[in-house]
């Protein structure tokens, strides 16, 4: 058959006569997921949170928001039931829907860099590394520190170390390495300059100590990580490395 009478041959269709399905397209206008930044908690009169990282809610409130999210994180698409709430104003006296998402406990501290301490974590420079990307990495090196055999414990551990020590550029460049320093630094700035943050803070991620997260570790092995059992990490890197071209 010839291809230039074939009606169903792309080459022989006319632009003009194209119609597109109502709503195609729609949704490469929003993002999946929002862009991890640093930020802190705003310090409001009033507030009754205290130092804790979520805000006040009743258990019905807290249950309605992980559901309307399907208990993913808002920033690195981490699904899990231990997913917290996060307040997108930073504002914990707010407690409306649409001011309330769901967050990985990692990311979510990237949120409240002033409720970390020294000891909690350090300020880190990592170009290339994004900090969702950061944050999925130190979620595995938790589990292998809570789940694995001494070999994986002392790999993960050099890994740790090594994220641990960009630090340093951090304290030649700013003076200092401790989160709650950023947040003192973040709170002063004006609203309308929080949108540069992308830009002053870029490739500035948060290393977390891993003992901050203890109580997590073992619910993300059984989660997400069943899938990828540890005791099978070491063959799956291996094919990765060496993929065929």
């Amino acid at each position: 058959m010839n291809s230039q009478n074939d009606p169903k041959d792309p080459a022989n269709v006319s632009i003009d006569q194209v119609n597109p399905l109502p709503g195609l397209g729609a949704s490469f206008e929003t993002t999946l997921l929002s862009p991890l930044l640093l930020s802190s908690k705003s310090r409001i009169f009033g507030d009754k949170s205290g130092q804790a990282l979520e805000p006040v809610l009743s258990t019905e409130q807290r249950k309605e928001v992980l559901k309307s999210d399907s208990y993913k994180c808002m920033f690195c698409g981490y699904h899990s039931v231990e997913n917290e709430i996060h307040s997108l104003s930073d504002n914990h006296q707010d407690d409306r829907e649409e001011n309330l998402r769901v967050a990985d406990p990692l990311c979510h501290r990237w949120q409240h860099l002033g409720e970390l301490s020294s000891t909690d974590a350090v300020m880190v420079y990592l170009p290339g590394l994004s900090a969702q990307d950061l944050n999925h990495l130190q979620r595995t090196i938790m589990v292998a520190l809570e789940t694995g055999d001494d070999q994986i414990k002392k790999d993960a551990n050099k890994i740790l170390n090594w994220l641990g020590s960009h630090r340093d550029y951090i304290k030649e460049a700013w003076g200092s390495y401790e989160p709650n320093v950023f947040a003192e630094a973040l709170l002063r700035l004006k609203e309308e300059d929080k949108e540069k943050r992308e830009v002053v803070f870029k490739d500035i991620g948060v290393v977390f100590n891993p003992s901050v997260f203890k109580k997590y570790t073992m619910v993300w092995a059984q989660e997400a990580y069943r899938a990828f059992p540890i005791s099978e990490w070491s063959s799956m890197s291996h094919s990765v490395m060496v993929a065929p071209a």
